[in-house]
């Protein structure tokens, strides 16, 4: 039986079990409710909104918030509803796809912005794209359940995230954001408020470019992503942000969810502990180690996650929350499939361990009725370990890095009037790291020596500080302008840094915005970078200019359109000139592209977006030398995806993806020394991989029961089962000759998974 025999019968046996579910499963009468609970509070104050309004789309049931905010609806029938909150002075805020189970409560917290009278006068319907006027550019929230219900990602956040306008996907293979043509380094992600340095499994391991989220998609109460023109409270980033929300545990009952599927099993747990406190939870243990192993193949990686946040009201103004989360991810290969001219193929064997743990308190506190803090202390851990060898010497090449920090960062935000808003504050880091590596020498495909190599860096350690300060003011009604002004300190460079940033969005209707933004990105050099030399204690931070234009057009209360163009000049980028262990700051570039999208929520049983970009990423290594296309350049990326409702509990829905090849270095020959053969490279980055296209479908089905509802889906990748190329690997045969072999991305691959919610 050939691969697309056997693929193509396990999607069957998969249907098959569907189906078998669906017509043995007795469907019980839905005499069991729900409850929809939450918070209603100002989004800028953060002070809660007595009386503030909530109500469930389409019907007469809803609630008022008490004196703290608070509300709860209760005897709520399984479904999916709109929910709908409002208040007079405020603009009405709304959340689409809100599923309610029986015997389970579901948490919905809602932020409402004030308004003017003026504006208030035409304010009929809810906001379904509500955002903070600091951020009027490359901006989106994403919900849980988009992430959910997102075909072709199963469920996981950062490949729902590679369907937005200006993020590349670098292939079914990797969760990997590549955003507006900078490399995934350039990406801050934090987790509320602490920053994770490497937010998915198996980023670093080399046998896969990332395959998954550490955090579990149900504990996320939003996702905030900018994709350019962040503000200045977000630092040492040149390209985006990735800024996730754990929600907080309910206060009702006691929720408890189990999920499996072929990345592994996991559970959660969400509710109530001692009074004016609350909790969630969740664990997660993969399954690629027992998959591959029935596969016969060479590697068995494993993973582990944990993420859990606990929540306790001091009092009605204080609330501490306690968050913390870890990770490890491990690899076990004897014998290699993979490409020899890779140095890190080359041996047979390889034992890693990839980890990252941390510990954070969040302390927000309501000072006054116009202003509040947050303090958030941490601690974060992560590293990583390598063996690498033959069977005979497993360990002739290995690293041991690891690094610590602990974080103290404070934000005060204050209201002065209801047209200025004030923010100011600060963050001080302290930095421990080692790094312990060797390596044999070594002989690249085109002749390059590199000699063997030991390196042992313990610095002292060392600090960061930043200090920000920032107004959002309106001069005219219908003009927000926000200036800030950020500085960064980091000891171990010596450097002082100042990144001035401001952005303006003028409203030229109810329904018709234009946003402006400028600013400058310091982003230092990480240690990994320093560590191979001391001479790299000399690198200074690479910058971005980001220059960005945008108009939003909303077609409906549901609907929205957008054009955002924008361009990045960069300077001071790390480069390596020879190959060895030194790294210079001579490199430069700039990015720039155009981005249509259109966006319509889940109202009526329907969700869909469309996203065309166009954009060109280009660097130079020194400033004497041509321009070339840098090797996450995409010029071309379009999405297009749906989602349908059609009854009794199904869900449909599809995503085609289309992208331009990445840019490498080809191979335009070879030449012969000493008896042997090495291969002769062209241009860099003058040749493309062919273009990249596939489409997704997904299928959901739920089943309430009495007391406790069932989901089970089929999310299969690559219906057309196209053979995308992602690398070629290129040999130079004893004979002279190249021998080109294709690296594909996968294949029609059907994913299968069961969630029950108890």
């Amino acid at each position: 039986m050939n691969k697309n025999q056997s693929t193509y019968g396990v999607i069957i046996f998969m249907l098959t079990l569907i189906n078998f579910i669906v017509f043995t499963s007795e469907i019980i009468s839905q005499s069991k409710t729900g409850i929809i609970s939450g918070e209603v509070r100002d989004a800028v104050t953060k002070q809660p909104l007595p009386g503030a309004n909530i109500i469930i789309e389409g019907t007469s049931i809803g609630a008022a918030c008490d004196e703290n905010g608070y509300y709860s609806i209760k005897n709520v029938i399984p479904g999916k509803y709109n929910l709908k909150a409002s208040m007079i002075g405020y603009e009405a805020s709304a959340y689409t796809d809100v599923t309610i189970n029986p015997n389970r409560n579901h948490s919905v917290n809602f932020e409402l912005r004030s308004v003017t009278m003026e504006m208030e006068e035409v304010q009929v319907t809810a906001d379904y794209f509500s955002k903070p006027a600091e951020n009027p550019v490359s901006f989106r929230t994403i919900s849980p359940e988009e992430i959910r219900r997102s075909p072709g990602s199963a469920e996981d956040i950062f490949r729902v995230m590679q369907s937005l306008p200006g993020v590349a996907t670098a292939g079914a293979r990797s969760a990997q954001l590549i955003v507006r043509g900078g490399s995934p380094d350039e990406n801050l992600t934090l987790l509320d408020g602490i920053e994770v340095y490497n937010p998915i499994h198996f980023a670093r391991t080399g046998e896969s470019m990332g395959i998954i989220s550490i955090v579990n998609p149900t504990l996320l109460q939003k996702v905030d992503f900018l994709t350019g023109g962040f503000p200045v409270r977000y630092g040492d980033k040149m390209s985006s942000v990735f800024d996730m929300s754990l929600r907080e545990g309910n206060k009702e009952i006691f929720n408890t969810d189990a999920n499996l599927n072929i990345a592994g099993f996991g559970v959660m747990l969400d509710g109530p502990l001692i009074e004016n406190s609350n909790m969630v939870f969740s664990l997660r243990r993969g399954f690629f180690d027992l998959i591959t192993s029935t596969m016969n193949r060479p590697a068995a990686p494993s993973y582990y996650d944990a993420v859990g946040k606990i929540t306790y009201d001091l009092n009605n103004k204080n609330r501490i929350s306690l968050v913390g989360f870890y990770y490890l991810d491990q690899i076990e290969r004897t014998g290699s499939t993979k490409e020899e001219n890779v140095n890190w193929n080359r041996y047979d064997n390889l034992t890693r361990d990839d980890y990252g743990a941390a510990l954070g308190i969040n302390w927000r506190s309501l000072i006054s009725e116009k202003a509040f803090s947050l303090v958030t202390a941490s601690y974060t851990s992560n590293g990583w370990n390598t063996l690498q060898g033959t069977e005979s010497e497993p360990s002739l090449m290995g690293e041991d890095i690891r690094e610590d920090e602990f974080s103290l960062k404070s934000e005060l935000n204050y209201q002065l009037s209801s047209n200025i808003n004030l923010k100011l504050g600060g963050q001080f880091k302290v930095i421990s790291s080692s790094n312990e590596s060797w390596s044999p020498g070594d002989t690249l495909r085109n002749g390059t020596i590199i000699p063997a190599n030991t390196i042992s860096y313990q610095p002292d350690a060392t600090i960061k500080t930043a200090l920000f300060l920032q107004s959002s003011f309106r001069i005219i009604d219908p003009l927000i302008i926000t200036t800030g002004l950020r500085y960064d300190y980091f000891a171990l460079t010596t450097e002082n840094n100042f990144s001035p940033r401001i952005s303006l969005s003028y409203n030229f209707s109810d329904k018709t915005t234009f946003n402006l933004a400028w600013g400058k990105y310091y982003q230092s050099p990480a240690s990994y970078q320093i560590a191979p030399d001391e001479r790299n204690l000399s690198l200074k931070s690479s910058y971005a200019t980001h220059y960005i234009a945008g108009i939003e057009q909303r077609l409906g209360y549901d609907t929205k359109a957008s054009i955002e163009i924008y361009h990045k000049e960069l300077s001071n980028l790390i480069v390596d000139p020879d190959s060895s262990n030194l790294l210079i700051n001579t490199g430069s570039g700039y990015a720039q592209g155009i981005e249509f999208s259109l966006q319509k929520k889940f109202t009526d049983g329907f969700v869909g977006s469309a996203s065309y970009s166009y954009s060109i990423s280009k660097r130079r290594d020194y400033e004497s030398t041509m321009l070339y296309d840098f090797e996450y350049d995409r010029p071309h990326i379009i999405n297009l995806i749906f989602g349908l409702e059609i009854g009794a509990g199904w869900q449909i829905g599809a995503k085609f993806q289309y992208a331009s090849g990445n840019p490498y270095t080809p191979v335009i020959g070879v030449s012969e020394r000493n008896n042997s053969f090495y291969l002769v490279e062209g241009e860099k980055n003058f040749a493309r991989y062919p273009d990249y296209h596939k489409l997704d479908l997904r299928i959901d089905k739920q089943f309430i029961f009495e007391s406790w509802s069932f989901s089970v889906y089929l999310d299969l990748w690559n219906v057309f089962n196209r053979d995308n190329v992602i690398s070629y690997s290129f040999k130079a045969e004893p004979n002279g000759t190249i021998t080109t072999n294709p690296r594909y991305d996968f294949g029609i691959t059907p994913i299968l998974g069961f969630t029950a919610k108890f």
